[in-house]
């Protein structure tokens, strides 16, 4: 198993942030050295794109506001528009390339760091399999499913079998 190389760096913070960072550390169960990395990746991965891009921050009760007061056609064409087109400007201003890791890596990303959800990646019999769960309801998972397969399409040229329900949903695709 290779170890990623580390460097060793010394910083000057405010005393009232270190107090935050360790206690957020305990809480956590992890080191202040393991948090701090933690920081340090999710700036370095995408709070740092994402300024690049605009992007504001909406609470998820906020956005579940606003789909749940659009119809269901909308709400599809909503998913479809931003799907088409933000993501795969991201995957090329990030990795320059629009491979099939860069697009399944934007997409674990995007639920890592956007607040809709969990998921779970699997590969089986030359398919990649993405499981949700969410909290948004029906219109969130037509959102997602519209949002997720604009991006494959938009992308890498690939159509997707999507299965929906109120909290939850499932898109595959060849690999």
């Amino acid at each position: 198993m290779n170890a990623k190389k580390t460097s060793t760096i010394t910083f000057r913070i405010d005393n009232e942030y270190e107090k935050i960072l360790r206690q957020d550390s305990e809480l956590k169960g992890v080191s202040l050295n393991v948090l701090a990395n933690q920081i340090f990746r999710d700036y370095a991965e995408w709070d740092r794109y994402m300024k690049s891009f605009g992007t504001i921050v909406l609470s998820r009760d906020a956005f579940k506001l606003i789909i749940d007061e659009l119809d269901e056609k909308s709400v599809i064409s909503l998913g479809v528009k931003i799907g088409e087109s933000a993501p795969k400007e991201f995957i090329l201003f990030k990795w320059k390339d629009l491979s099939s890791y860069n697009v399944i890596s934007f997409m674990k990303m995007f639920f890592d760091h956007c607040g809709y959800g969990k998921y779970d990646h699997q590969t089986q019999n030359d398919k990649h399999i993405f499981g949700i769960r969410h909290d948004l309801g029906y219109r969130g998972s037509l959102f997602l499913k519209s949002y997720l397969e604009a991006v494959i399409r938009s992308t890498l040229g690939k159509q997707c079998v999507s299965t929906v329900s109120d909290n939850s949903l499932t898109v595959s695709f060849e690999i």
